[in-house]
């Protein structure tokens, strides 16, 4: 029965997206549930290919931080200063960095609005410089969703380890979970998908910070990371990522901050990611014990051809009871999404 339902999850998701995309989009759509997962790539999507999955980054960033605090690392209520010159920023923790309720914005200072590249300015001295002249607001008072804040987070580990942040994804997650085709941009097995927006080649972004979007990953490690969320293995790794899908900050009556993740309405577990050309929408929503996941995109748009974009109804006739939005795409590259 499982086996069923996630097969015919991943046809039909990937059957509804086709006719919202030009002919040369390359789709890749993964199910699974507790039994297992299924993979379904389009037919010119290579078996390796590697995405940018964006903003999901942010939920392996939770899930190493948490890995570290199991293993007495690090505390979630360790101070950035510890680590970074951050000025007036230095009473920061590692947990309110984690549940973006550090009060920093979603941007740093220095961001360029319309640059291509907006992120190739953030390196380590650049990010600690944009601290100190980020002005000091409550700290788990509100909750502000913060690229910046987790692009800290991952330098703070980084310090804290004396390890890459790299690494700490390989030895902590990927290999662990057998995600062969992933890594941090540029780095890993794998080959990796050109985006595209208007038929154009559009270039990946740079990150000198990996923490909030810097991490690519084929379909079928995706599969294995969304099996591994929605049952835990009995492991180092499984228990750092019981660690992070716990509610850890209330955002509203129905929904909460796990470290990295989303949490709510009840029964919904996930983050989205966008970056230049791609998008990766939702890598795990909870149901009922079910899990969808919702497929990558990389656009390949002609000239003047633009497709239907889906909408919540789409994806609800798709998935049944699993509600994920999706849709197709049009993010120009001086955009930068999540």
């Amino acid at each position: 029965m499982g086996v069923t339902w996630r097969s015919t999850t991943v046809d039909r998701l990937v059957d509804a997206l086709a006719p919202a995309l030009p002919a040369r989009a390359v789709v890749a759509a993964v199910a699974a549930d507790e039994g297992g997962y299924a993979v379904r790539l389009s037919d010119s999507c290579p078996m390796d290919g590697r995405f940018e999955i964006g903003s999901i980054t942010k939920t392996l960033t939770g899930i190493v931080l948490a890995s570290l605090v199991n293993d007495g690392v690090v505390a979630l209520d360790d101070e950035a200063g510890r680590w970074l010159d951050a000025g007036a920023n230095s009473d920061i923790t590692l947990g309110q960095l984690a549940t973006h309720t550090s009060g920093l914005p979603r941007l740093p200072p220095g961001h360029a609005v319309g640059t291509a590249d907006p992120y190739d300015f953030l390196t380590a001295e650049a990010a600690e410089f944009e601290l100190r002249r980020t002005g000091s607001r409550p700290r788990g008072v509100d909750w502000d969703y913060s690229n910046f804040g987790f692009q800290v987070l991952s330098l703070a580990l980084e310090r804290a380890t004396s390890v890459s942040f790299g690494s700490l994804l390989d030895h902590r997650i990927f290999a662990p979970l057998g995600m062969t085709c992933s890594g941090i941009a540029g780095h890993g097995r794998g080959s990796r998908v050109q985006g595209h927006v208007q038929a154009v080649p559009v270039q990946s972004w740079t990150h000198h910070l990996w923490g909030a979007g810097g991490v690519e990953a084929s379909a079928e490690d995706m599969a294995r990371l969304l099996s591994a969320c929605l049952t835990p293995p009995e492991s180092a790794v499984g228990q750092a990522i019981r660690v992070a899908e716990q509610p850890y900050y209330q955002t509203d009556p129905l929904r909460s901050a796990g470290l990295g993740w989303v949490l709510g309405p009840p029964g919904y577990l996930g983050h989205d990611g966008a970056t230049s050309a791609r998008r990766s929408p939702v890598p795990a929503s909870v149901v009922d014990g079910l899990v969808g996941g919702c497929p990558e995109v990389v656009e390949d748009r002609e000239p003047g051809r633009r497709g239907r974009p889906l909408d919540h109804e789409d994806c609800r006739h798709v998935l049944g009871r699993v509600v994920v939005p999706a849709g197709a795409v049009d993010a120009g590259p001086s955009v930068a999404a999540d």
